[in-house]
């Protein structure tokens, strides 16, 4: 099988990608679809929406020679070359896309239908640029992620569908999306926090432990020789990965420094309720990262940490004075 991707950094680059072999891969709309492993012939950067106008995604170089993992493919806004479908590459916790023609691989999103005749709006409001007569009546649809956005016949949830929004009232269903990077979702912070708040005190600590599912059984072995491969339950990075993708539908990774690298980051003494706060050695070394928490505001913290005293999971005061804490913090939720 070979899959065909145009774009570029600069101009619209023509790179061929071939498929070295299918794994099966998280992602971050439910659900799960199956990923492909393919190889980049020559550098492109990924938008953060598939439309050419859409802006790239910060660090997002995907250099020649490169393998990167093709989870789906998408209709976009408009056609580049002959065609008009995008890839969405887990580079990062957000999807990230490129130009594409797809074969043997899934669509994204969850599939939809629009009942009557509509346009489709540049943005979540519909006082935003709209492309007349974009949608067709009775047309079956792939909604690819969820926004907020004007508030119409008392909802303010928008879909993103064919590379334009619109609005939940004239979908007849509304699938269970991910938050379009650069968007906001309702009630995405408070459900982030509500999952990890329901795991308080329930499970112990566990190096290497825990994934977007839930808890797991730990690893062997951490610096200092920790051994938990027989206890089931969570790390910090871990934990932190569950509460983002129960709460929220977004995979941020699943290690501490992964999770800060590819992270949209703010600095420290902006946080607010949603943010990752992370911890490191004195220097504030990204590369020296150990240790994450939720910020759940008024000052707290909830995290997965070995506890010398209570529970292993559980909610704290927090002081941005503390040892390592780093200047940063990430937020995936904005």
């Amino acid at each position: 099988m070979r899959s065909t991707i145009l774009g570029g950094a600069k101009k619209f680059a023509v790179l061929t990608m071939a498929v070295i072999g299918l794994v099966t891969a998280g992602v971050t709309a439910a659900p799960a679809q199956a990923a492909a492993t393919v190889r980049v012939n020559s550098q492109i950067t990924a938008h953060n929406l598939p439309y050419l106008n859409s802006p790239y995604i910060e660090g997002s170089v995907l250099t020649a020679g490169r393998s990167v993992s093709v989870e789906c493919y998408i209709r976009g806004r408009e056609y580049v070359g002959n065609s008009i479908f995008w890839y969405r590459i887990s580079t990062r916790y957000y999807p990230a896309y490129a130009f594409a023609v797809a074969t043997g691989i899934p669509q994204c999103g969850g599939p939809t239908n629009v009942p009557l005749a509509a346009n489709g709006y540049s943005s979540p409001s519909f006082d935003a640029p709209a492309a007349s007569g974009w949608f067709t009546s009775n047309e079956n649809v792939q909604a690819v992620c969820v926004a907020a956005g004007q508030t119409v016949n008392g909802s303010d949830l928008w879909y993103f569908v064919k590379g334009y929004f619109l609005h939940a009232s004239r979908l007849r269903t509304r699938p269970d999306l991910y938050t379009c990077r650069g968007f906001r979702k309702p009630g995405a912070v408070s459900g982030v926090i509500a999952a990890a708040t329901a795991m308080l005190g329930k499970y112990p600590y566990s190096w290497g432990g825990g994934n977007q599912n839930g808890p797991t059984y730990g690893i062997c072995c951490s610096p200092s020789g920790r051994d938990d491969s027989d206890v089931y339950g969570f790390d910090c990075s871990g934990f932190t990965q569950y509460a983002f993708y129960r709460g929220a539908g977004i995979n941020v990774g699943g290690d501490s420094r992964t999770q800060y690298a590819n992270g949209y980051r703010v600095a420290l003494a902006q946080r607010v309720a949603g943010d990752m706060i992370f911890w490191s050695n004195s220097s504030h070394s990204p590369s020296a990262i150990h240790h994450v928490a939720l910020y759940v505001g008024n000052g707290a913290i909830i995290e997965a940490t070995a506890a010398s005293s209570g529970p292993d999971i559980r909610r704290r005061s927090f002081s941005p004075s503390e040892s390592g804490v780093m200047p940063y913090v990430v937020r995936p939720i904005r």
